[in-house]
């Protein structure tokens, strides 16, 4: 039966739901693959299917078997979808969504099938739209001829305004069987190819036995003025032009009609005159005439159309030779150039669904004879004015190969640099459109953009968007092509109505009144591009859409009248630099030229208008390079960091954002260069001001001086980047040089150092000069494969290579000929081999020691490799694009090493799926500008160098506001620290830091400790805390290893495991390196014990979180939070004794801590027989039952009696125990968790007080502060005094006690008073003279030392010394002083 119910509707349809069962099939498989990577998906499957993993088997094997589905599914399309596509659309939209190179052919063929559907339904719409049926009122009554005509107007201006492929629509039209239809069709098509030069009301219909002639007017002047200047003359048709022409279109059904049909129509175009390019008597009045004639073929079996089914270019020849033949004829060729008629266009209609194909012929004044111009194919000549297709011929190029847009509104010429290599993929794109603006009540408007988008964009900006993002659909659908993606793409639009000022303003900023001026037309253009750039700028750069640009006429009474041009260049996917131009004519030369319309001029100032585009010039190509490799170019950097700056201003967390707007340069950089051309080592590093890609080697440098809002003023920073470019990154000798003398200078000066990593590693290299002139000395020279002896170098080559080889000579008898051996090849280049490795173990010591020495952060923005991993590693702090490996060595390589294909890309090995989850990686971004914002993020917790001051913003955030966040059962740490939205209520619950400030790195390694960066009350810190939750720690798998297995380890919450520990750990080495004070949320119930914990290091890491902390520098407090326990040896390794001068120890008062947990201690000290004794100290019933017992064994006469009543009691006091046991358990825990509590911490001393939680925000505020004033002035303590005179920080603090309470009266009570202690600390005439007193103690003592050796010449020769190291004035006055000394 239900073989029958399938051919319910016949074949077609049980065919129909065959194909679509299939399709289905098959988008239920590869739609898992569509987006994803191979490894992640199958992994994703695995959990999902984990009790059916022979499902996943199946959906595997199928996937790989992707290029026969696909040929399969392709021959379905062609053979029974392309009949009638619109039943399969639902189908068909999946298809072309599938993202990925394997279906880019079946996403092109599905998109193509939808797009004929849409042509259909236009086709439909515009034919209802037109149509006479239409053509009456709600009520049924017909509307009046004069409405009704005005109504058709109406509905023909829609379409000529419509954004969409209407042309096609029309085309199809053109041989309807209503002849009212038919000639409103064409009239539209006419008045939409003439749109702007149509002289209004010429349009006229005649009716011939050939077909259907349609004849114009418009005007060819009006076309210049489109091109120059003056736009205040444009209206949507010419009322009475000067300079007429004609145009003329014939629809035949055949070409047998066309001699006859152009005869008709050119006797129809006499009664024009000579005016408009007529003829008299046979011959041009004006040999200059520019008429036009347009043929029709309609009727899809006339035998034009069937030369050609499937459009491609290729199969085009024969039916341009037809045309060409007919046009050669000396009768039509004569009648047309006697007319005027220059150009001639061909139309042909094709089935429905189909867009018609287009030709166009130019009269040739050389060959005498019409000739196609191949620029013209599928573009209408009127048409091709406006999209300026003469600038596409560029030099160097081959001819443009044409590829229509699906909807024919981009035109897309692709041009292959002429290289006798056919491997090299040197192409470049240009797609043009002509933008049309509908009317608000155009209901011929397919294509919308996101509501959102659409509100806070302008008209203008709203139009130019939507045509973008046609295009850029159209890039992405032909990206995995055979030809590939283009390494650069141009896009040009022009918007062919006129635009007021007003269009280009958003609605939701529109104002009354907008200046007339240029500037302000500038200011508003550049808003516009940048807002449409922030929507599309990221597809923009990954589809290589390097620029873009728009023309434009401005209709308005000020000085922005007239003719603009926009030129945005992509330099990453978030910044772009945007020049505007105004169109001028040269008044010697009538000649259009660019004019910057702004003080700094643009590269295309003062070029012609119509001059074909240059070839890419350096930094184009480099920049194409770094694209090749997913990067982007470095010298492009110094501009992502400004946009980075620029949004950080913007970005209102600090107070800054709030004043006046930003008044100076965001970032000042200089590039850094060798001192001298050969750049040996050692050489230093001097700035220079170069144009971008004057390197000559792998590694840039620039010194940043860069205005954040922590430091308006500025803070400097030393970048230094891989050239991708240059030899794919990897590091030689001089590479290796200058990134050491960057590190050095770093560390010199005490200032960050970012490193923007993308690297293949250490250089590989042959010496080529031997490569191209070696020969072999073969055991048998007639036969190679018996095999060689050795490699040899003529003596003539030896004489000119002798440098570049180590060899011995052998003479050989047969031949007497001289051969030099070669035995070692040195290569006459440096930089081919170990001299690299040498080289990259040099560059390792200076970054290690880097990080010791100042800040150092490395960003992968590339791959890294060989020592680029190691590189990102020994900087420590680590930032991973999520798309860019970190790894030792190639997948193909080891897989070569394995002697099979076990891994299957970079990532697999080195993504952030692993080093974010091993520690290595801190955090991880999407793409670059997002890395260099989180560079400035974290730079932003950083001194602005070493010893400096911390980095403090008055924070939005009050830091006197209580703390909401309560934890009841456990502490969720993220929770405590920035607050979290509560579930219930949907109120924001504050944490103990500032809102939005927590950073947390290492987030994907060791889950059981948090760490990161946040700020309190402004000033920044570094944090360490505890997940409360039990997590799942996965080892995957290695492929490697067959017997390897994926391992999930449960780790539990509140204990440290040998990475957690580790993690904690590093991050307070980080954090005293940064100089952040620090914060330990402490809440640990021990380490994990166990004997694989210990085999792998669970002591180890333990010892070091002790160590990091003894040698910790900055203010540190330990908080054991509410709801919070700290326990044994937890406890111990974060103990206020470890640094007693840097820690503090603070508890919440519901916080718990000891040796060990409750149960765990009564076990000990509270076991089961003490228990019992409790109970007969305690209890009634027991205590009278005791004492009957005491008194039956003592007072009863008989034996066996007292031992019978004895045994009684004795049962019943068991059976007391026993009862009681477990409230007496509960009241022995309860004992026992009295000795936890927080006031007994107080009480003993171990923590300096118990901190409410609601309070802690603002306790710990005014805690810090206190601590940073303190360790400020301590700091200049001991450089006053010296270590030996003042060896610790505690005497230093108590000499700073012992000078405020002098100052104070001696009252001791005042050292708490922290405001008191901040005005005296401000004031330093109130502590000055102490500082004086320790700096001459310490030159007495220095002086002393040297008066007490044994060498009487050591005292003057030092003081000979030191007075010749310092200024004159300084000198002066140092022997004054020792004058009146000596008296």
């Amino acid at each position: 039966m239900s073989l029958v119910k399938s051919y319910e509707g016949g074949r077609e349809s049980h065919a129909r739901a065959v194909v679509k069962s299939l399709f289905e099939e098959y988008l239920s498989v590869e739609e898992l693959f569509s987006d994803d990577i191979q490894s992640d998906v199958i992994e994703r499957l695995r959990l999902q299917h984990a009790k059916d993993l022979e499902k996943v088997v199946y959906i595997v094997f199928s996937h790989q078997g992707v290029k026969s589905k696909n040929k399969l599914i392709l021959r379905l399309m062609e053979a029974l979808v392309y009949p009638n596509p619109s039943a399969y659309r639902d189908q068909l939209i999946r298809f072309s969504a599938l993202n990925h190179t394997a279906y880019s052919g079946l996403a092109l063929k599905a998109s193509q099938l939808l797009e004929h559907t849409k042509l259909s339904e236009l086709r439909t719409s515009i034919a209802r739209s037109l149509s006479e049926l239409e053509m009456f009122t709600e009520e049924g009554e017909r509307i009046s001829t004069p409405r009704r005509k005005m109504a058709i107007n109406e509905r023909m201006e829609d379409l000529v305004c419509a954004p969409v492929a209407v042309e096609d629509a029309l085309v199809a039209l053109f041989d309807h069987s209503d002849p009212t239809l038919q000639r409103r069709v064409v009239e539209t098509y006419i008045r939409r190819l003439y749109q702007h030069y149509l002289v209004r009301g010429s349009v006229r219909m005649q009716w011939h036995r050939s077909g259907l002639i349609a004849l114009w007017e418009f005007s060819e002047e009006h076309i210049e003025q489109r091109n120059g200047q003056s736009a205040s003359l444009l209206k949507p048709q010419v009322e009475d032009p000067i300079g007429r022409r004609w145009g003329v279109m014939v629809v035949i059904k055949s070409l047998q009609l066309l001699s006859t049909a152009i005869e008709a129509a050119l006797k129809e175009t006499s009664h024009y005159g000579a005016g408009v390019g007529g003829v008299s008597n046979g011959n041009p009045i004006n040999s200059n005439s520019s008429n036009m004639l347009h043929i029709a073929l309609v009727g899809i079996n006339n035998q034009m159309s069937t030369l050609q089914d499937s459009g491609d270019e290729d199969q085009a020849q024969e039916r341009i030779n037809k045309l060409s033949k007919i046009l050669k004829d000396n009768t039509i060729t004569s009648h047309l150039n006697g007319a005027g008629v220059r150009v001639v266009s061909c139309i042909i209609q094709r089935d429905e669904g189909r867009s018609p194909m287009r030709h166009s012929f130019k009269w040739s004044s050389d060959k005498l004879y019409y000739e196609e111009d191949p620029m013209l194919r599928h573009v209408e000549p009127p048409l091709s004015t406006f999209l300026e297709l003469d600038k596409v011929n560029l030099e160097g190029y081959n001819d443009a190969k044409y590829t229509p847009s699906r909807d024919r509104q981009w035109h897309m010429y692709t041009l292959v640099k002429n290289k006798k290599d056919p491997r090299s993929n040197d192409q470049r794109m240009f797609l043009r459109t002509i933008v049309r603006q509908p009317s608000v009540t155009n209901g011929f408007l397919f294509g919308s953009i996101d509501n959102e988008v659409q509100a806070s964009s302008s008209f203008t900006s709203n139009s130019i968007l939507r045509s973008l993002m046609a295009a850029l659909e159209e890039i992405e659908l032909r990206a995995h092509s055979e030809t590939g993606m283009s390494g650069h793409s141009h896009m040009y639009l022009c918007i062919m109505r006129e635009q007021r000022l007003f269009d280009l303003i958003p609605s939701s900023r529109m104002t009354n009144e907008v200046g007339q001026d240029e500037k302000t037309a500038c200011t508003l253009l550049k808003h516009m591009v940048m807002n449409i750039y922030e929507h599309v700028g990221v597809r923009m750069h990954r589809l290589s859409v390097c620029q873009w640009e728009v023309k434009l006429w401005l209709d308005c009474d000020g000085q922005a009248n007239g003719a603009w041009r926009v030129v945005v260049t992509s330099v990453t996917g978030h910044t772009c630099t945007v020049d505007i131009y105004r169109e001028v004519e040269d008044p010697n030369t009538h000649q259009l030229f660019y004019r910057s319309a702004t003080p700094t001029a643009g590269p295309l100032h003062g070029i012609a208008l119509h001059e074909p585009y240059k070839p890419l010039d350096a930094i184009d190509l480099k920049r194409a390079a770094a694209r090749k490799n997913e990067t982007t170019y470095c010298y492009d950097f110094p501009l992502a960091f400004e946009t980075a700056l620029k949004k950080s201003w913007e970005s209102g967390i600090s107070h800054v954002a709030e004043s006046n707007e930003h008044n100076q340069r965001y970032a000042e950089v200089t590039e850094l260069i060798f001192a001298d051309s050969t750049g040996s080592w050692g050489t230093p590093l001097v700035p220079v001001e170069r144009p971008p890609g004057s390197n000559n080697f792998g590694v840039v440098a620039w010194n940043m001086k860069l205005s954040t809002p922590e430091f308006p003023g500025g803070r400097e920073i030393i970048v230094v980047a891989n050239d991708v470019t240059f030899k794919a990154g990897s590091f030689g000798p001089r590479e290796d040089a200058f990134f050491d003398a960057v590190t050095n200078l770093a560390c010199e000066r005490k200032i960050p150092l970012i490193y923007l990593s993308a690297t293949a590693g250490a250089r590989l290299g042959v010496a080529e000069e031997i490569k191209a002139c070696f020969h072999v000395g073969w055991s048998d020279d007639q036969s190679p494969e018996r095999g060689f002896h050795y490699i040899y170098l003529t003596e003539q080559d030896y004489s000119r290579l002798s440098s570049s080889v180590i060899a011995h000579e052998l003479k050989v008898p047969e031949s007497g000929e001289t051969r030099w051996v070669v035995d070692t090849i040195v290569g006459k280049e440096d930089g081919l081999g170990c001299e690299n490795l040498h080289g990259s173990g040099a560059i390792a010591s200076a970054y290690s020691k880097a990080y010791r020495e100042t800040f150092t952060l490395t960003f992968v923005t590339g791959r890294a490799i060989g020592i680029g991993a190691y590189l990102a590693r020994l900087g420590m702090r680590c930032i991973q694009r999520l798309d860019q490996p970190i790894i030792l060595t190639g997948y193909s390589a080891l897989n070569k090493l394995l002697g099979r294909e076990v891994y299957s890309s970079q990532m697999q090995l080195g993504g952030p799926k692993i080093m974010a989850t091993n520690g290595v990686v801190h955090l991880t971004v999407s793409d670059d500008l997002e890395g260099v914002s989180a560079i400035l993020k974290w730079l932003s917790y950083v001194p602005p160098y070493v010893g400096g001051p911390l980095p403090i913003v008055k924070s939005l955030d009050p830091p006197e506001r209580a703390v909401t966040y309560f934890p009841e059962n456990s502490c969720d740490a993220r929770a405590a620290i920035c607050g979290i939205q509560d579930t219930q209520g949907g109120k924001w619950l504050d944490g103990m830091f500032d809102r939005e400030s927590f950073v947390e790195t290492l987030e994907g390694w060791a889950k059981t400790v948090i760490t990161g960066r946040a700020k309190l009350g402004g000033i920044p810190v570094g944090i360490i805390a505890v997940e409360t939750e039990t997590v799942m720690q996965v080892i995957p798998a290695d492929p490697g290893q067959l017997d390897s297995a994926e391992r999930v380890v449960p780790q539990a919450g509140q204990v440290w495991f040998p990475d957690s520990a580790a993690k904690t750990a590093q991050a307070l080495l980080d954090f005293n390196r940064e100089e952040l004070p620090l914060f330990i949320l402490a809440n640990w119930r021990g380490f994990s014990g166990g004997q694989r914990d210990l085999f792998e290091g669970i002591l180890q890491a333990g010892s070091m979180i002790v160590e990091n902390l003894r040698t910790y520098k900055q203010p540190a407090f330990v908080y054991i939070p509410k709801a919070g326990e700290l326990r044994g040896g937890a406890w111990v390794v974060v103990d206020s004794k470890i640094n007693p001068e840097h820690i503090e120890m603070y508890a919440e008062r519901t916080a718990r801590g000891n040796v060990l947990e409750a149960p765990g201690l009564i076990e000990i000290k509270f076991k089961p027989n003490e228990l019992e004794e409790s109970m007969l100290r305690l209890d009634p019933e027991l205590i009278s039952l005791n004492a009957k017992l005491l008194k039956e064994t003592s007072a009863s006469p008989s034996p066996w009696e007292t031992a019978a009543a004895a045994e009684t009691i004795r049962r019943s006091m068991a059976a007391r125990r026993k009862q009681l046991m477990p409230i007496y358990t509960q009241v022995a825990t309860r004992f026992a968790e009295l000795h936890d509590t927080s006031a007994r911490m107080a009480a003993k001393g171990v923590i300096s007080k118990v901190v409410d939680w609601e309070e802690s925000r603002a306790f710990f505020y005014r805690r810090l502060q206190r601590r940073l004033a303190e360790d400020s002035l301590a700091k200049q303590v001991r450089e006053a005094a010296g270590e030996q005179q003042m060896p610790t920080h505690r005497s230093a603090l108590e000499c700073i006690k012992k000078w405020y309470l002098a100052s104070q009266g001696g009252d001791g009570e005042k050292w708490g008073d922290d405001e008191a202690f901040f005005a005296w600390k401000d004031d330093p005439d109130k502590y000055g003279k102490y500082l004086e007193e320790l700096k001459a103690e310490r030159a007495s003592t220095l002086l002393s030392h040297l008066a007490e050796t044994s060498d009487a010449k050591a005292l003057p020769n030092g003081l000979s010394l030191l007075l010749s190291k310092m200024d004159p004035a300084k000198r002066e006055q140092v022997m004054d002083g020792l004058r009146q000394l000596l008296g």
